[in-house]
């Protein structure tokens, strides 16, 4: 693994220094050119939490990942040029799941003249590191709202005060074994959101991409395109290629997967 080859891939030629705004540069170059995506999980291909794995997927072979891959990669990027980070064990939806949702996210804490959140896997909506205080911060198009949740955690709302898409996190070095345990509950589970449902996203632009199943929606600061439906095979193969940088070579297989999924979660559509 070379941290030069990684560079490459983000498209990042700036100086590295152990500062905030190379953290910013790396954070907003990393969700510009890696797009978040299931489709191993999806597809049913084996998918292992490794570095090693991590590198091959996103810097060989050039394709997206979750923030079990984003992350751990992305710690390790930071550990090489220097900066004091720690893995944190998050739980998405904790705030209505409790806390059988920890574990089930993997995000980062940067120590530097004080402690940022760090998250280049929550389908690339934090777009700069993100102080350990109660505050509402501009991601355009997004906002992102971190609170005091009580006993310890911090809840982090992606969509701002009060959104409904939520992750809860403490300040504290992660349990392994526990991320190694949802991790493969979300992989295996077919109750999984990732086994369930196809997903990428990506920032274009001031834009922000989001495919789920045949479903496409694109966000720009202060409005929003009407959804787009996928219909076909060649127009989702055309989409993930060149808006979202992605190759499926199983597509033709998942796509009576995708079009039954869509009729389950819009029983009146006409697909």
């Amino acid at each position: 693994m070379k941290l030069v080859e990684y560079l490459k891939r983000i498209n990042y030629v700036a100086p590295l220094r152990v500062d905030l705004a190379t953290l910013n540069g790396l954070i907003e170059a990393h969700v510009r050119a890696v797009p978040f995506e299931n489709l191993d999980i999806y597809a049913g291909r084996p998918v292992e939490w490794s570095l090693e794995a991590a590198y091959d997927e996103i810097v060989t072979r050039k394709q997206g990942g979750w923030c079990f891959e984003m992350n751990t990669l992305f710690e390790w990027v930071l550990s090489e040029i220097g900066f004091e980070v720690m893995r944190l064990s998050g739980g998405v939806r904790r705030e209505k799941m409790g806390d059988v949702a920890l574990g089930n996210h993997l995000c980062l804490m940067v120590s530097l003249d004080r402690d940022y959140l760090v998250d280049v896997g929550f389908g690339g909506s934090q777009i700069s590191a993100i102080a350990l205080e109660e505050a509402e911060t501009l991601h355009r198009p997004l906002r992102m709202a971190l609170l005091d949740a009580g006993d310890g955690y911090w809840r982090m709302h992606e969509g701002g005060w009060r959104s409904a898409m939520s992750y809860d996190f403490r300040a504290e070095p992660a349990d392994n074994a526990l991320l190694q345990q949802q991790h493969d509950v979300q992989v295996e589970d077919p109750n999984s959101i990732f086994r369930k449902t196809m997903t990428a996203k990506i920032r274009r632009g001031r834009s922000y991409h989001t495919l789920r199943g045949q479903m496409l929606e694109t966000n720009h600061p202060g409005s929003k395109e009407a959804p787009r439906i996928i219909e076909s095979v060649d127009e989702m193969r055309t989409v993930l290629r060149d808006l979202f940088g992605l190759e499926e070579p199983d597509l033709e297989r998942l796509w009576p997967m995708l079009t039954a999924r869509r009729r389950q979660m819009f029983p009146r559509s006409d697909a």
